[in-house]
């Protein structure tokens, strides 16, 4: 009973760590993420738009600090409750997602680790029972006596994030759990009562001021197809190799005799040979999905004049463009339209092509350029898109011939030396 205790310790505490912090990364996307449950449950309220990002900052920190007072083993009568609740909760939410196919993706690791409603729903049925067992043993579960046994812990909590690190090529899950649980165990050597609080402690502040910082700029690590580095011409492409999907062909016939109407596969209809057969008269063809192949990275990317050309192969093969990307023109921050000037300024002289990439039809986007005199064409490209693309509205986004090679949060401005 021991060992289970323990790895169900090691398993929930580095699980809720990782969750947290890679949704941490992104919490604007997990905000997002966020809206379509919302949307999808009929809570789509005005007032609640506003409280999104930091409730969706709020959640990932909850969950860091979490995990790491379950590996410290502090206040584990309330911690188990909140966590026995939370899963509960989330184990219904994704169950219901899943049965009725409320949405694609849970979100549940951010964009890092795409996981379906089905397979969300499993890995919260695991979690339910681990945490069960936390529940029932949470008396027994104290901060360790022994500087040993933190170490241990420490030990094991490293190379599982180790592993992840490799995985998703990105250090900040590894970095944060041994900064949490090796402060606490500096601290066993000096006031040992405090350890477990001074660690606990530790990852609520280090898990505020990363979601803070990731929500003032960009994401630390872009897991997107539009990261810096990648072509969105090769991204809307399949690769090689990809798997074709598989689909059942229907053949609907009639009897005209008898009024029937029978199925055929392809197999049968060949092997009966109802061609020859007069009685039998042809309603329809129906083709089913049996299995769906692979997409492409990108699926949805297009951008349009405000005439409705289809402009998306010019634009990405433009040898260098910049983009303003505000995906609504309506909330879109204009503080630094200042500096934003200078670089539209800047880029024009060294030839470098602008545009404003928005989701808004031409009445807004007059509106909007008569009061802040961008002077640049407005495009069209679908918001949820331009959401993806960048974190932030404005933001801005450099490319040479379709691939990213910069960008900036309208915080982080560039000047045209960094362009």
């Amino acid at each position: 009973m021991k060992f289970l205790l323990h790895f169900s310790r090691l398993f929930v505490g580095n699980l809720f760590i990782f969750s947290g912090v890679v949704k941490a990364n992104d919490p604007l996307g997990f905000s997002y993420k966020l809206e379509e449950y919302f949307i999808e449950f009929g809570m789509n309220w005005h007032w609640l738009e506003e409280l999104l990002v930091p409730l969706a900052a709020a959640l990932c920190i909850v969950e860091i600090v979490l995990g790491a007072a379950v590996l410290l083993g502090y206040r584990m009568r309330i911690v188990s409750w909140v966590l026995l609740l939370m899963i509960i909760f989330f184990t219904i939410l994704t169950g219901a997602s899943a049965i009725f196919e409320i949405v694609r993706s849970c979100g549940c690791f951010g964009d890092a680790i795409p996981l379906t409603p089905w397979e969300s729903f499993y890995k919260d049925l695991v979690l339910l029972a681990l945490i069960l067992i936390l529940f029932a043993k949470s008396k027994s579960i104290k901060p360790f006596e022994q500087p040993k046994n933190d170490l241990y812990y420490l030990g094991v909590s490293a190379f599982v994030m180790v592993l992840l690190s490799i995985m998703l090529d990105w250090n900040a899950t590894l970095y944060l759990t041994v900064a949490i649980l090796g402060g606490a165990l500096i601290v066993k050597y000096v006031q040992p009562k405090l350890a477990a609080a001074v660690g606990t402690a530790l990852s609520l502040i280090l898990s505020t001021v990363f979601s803070i910082y990731a929500i003032e700029h960009l994401p630390y690590r872009d897991f997107r197809p539009y990261a810096i580095g990648k072509n969105i011409d090769e991204q809307m492409q399949l690769p090689e190799g990809a798997k074709p999907p598989v689909y059942e062909t229907l053949l609907v016939y009639k009897n005209t005799e008898t009024g029937e109407q029978k199925e055929f596969t392809s197999e049968e209809y060949t092997a009966s040979k109802l061609w020859e057969n007069p009685a039998w008269e042809w309603v329809s063809t129906e083709n089913n999905l049996i299995e769906e192949g692979d997409l492409p990275k990108i699926t949805d990317f297009s951008i349009s004049s405000q005439s409705g050309d289809d402009i998306t192969d010019i634009v990405l093969s433009q040898n260098k463009v910049l983009w303003i990307v505000a995906y609504d023109l309506s909330k879109t921050e204009t503080a630094h339209t200042a500096e934003l000037k200078e670089l539209i300024k800047a880029a024009e002289q060294n030839g470098i092509q602008t545009m404003v990439l928005s989701s808004a039809g031409s009445e807004e986007t007059v509106a909007f350029e008569k009061q802040h005199q961008l002077g640049l064409p407005y495009h069209i490209t679908d918001g949820i898109v331009l959401k993806t693309i960048v974190r932030s509205n404005p933001g801005i986004v450099y490319l040479e011939q379709g691939t990213v090679k910069g960008k900036w949060h309208e915080n982080d401005i560039p000047s045209i030396e960094e362009l």
